[in-house]
Parts: structure tokens; C-alpha cells; sequence
């Protein structure tokens, strides 16, 4: 089966039990690790952020196991 990406910051923020800007604000580090990816939807297309949930739950963990927090 396979997995399905999640979109927009509420939903990825709520994976980590975080607000929505939180999760914002670590952008630019979600990005550079490959979590977080863009893809354009509606008309005009706009970019909407998606993850898929394995890839966030591995990317937490390995923070934690460094002793870093969200």
C-alpha cells in the first residue's frame, strides 16, 4: 500500500503537536533534510506543502536522538 502525503502546514504541524507557525519556522531545515516537498494545485496553481508522515516521524526521531527538540 502505498503512503500519502499530507498537505499544508496545519497538518504537518499537527504531527508534531505544534502550532502551524512552528512548524513554519523550521522551514528551511525541513526542507535542506528532503521532508518537505512542494507541489502546485487549483488555478492558479499554487504551491501547497506536503510530507509524507514517515519521513517527519524519521526526521523527529533523529532529532530526539540527538537530543535536539522541535
Amino acid at each position: 500500500m502505498q503512503e500519502v502525503a499530507i498537505q499544508g502546514w496545519e497538518n504537518i504541524a499537527r504531527m508534531f503537536n505544534v502550532h502551524p507557525r512552528t512548524a513554519q519556522r523550521r522551514r528551511k531545515e525541513l526542507r535542506e533534510a528532503g521532508v518537505i516537498f512542494y507541489i502546485n494545485k487549483g488555478k492558479p496553481p499554487r504551491k501547497v506543502v506536503c510530507a509524507f508522515p514517515s519521513m517527519l516521524k524519521a526526521w523527529i526521531t533523529a532529532k530526539a536522538a540527538k537530543g535536539e527538540d522541535f
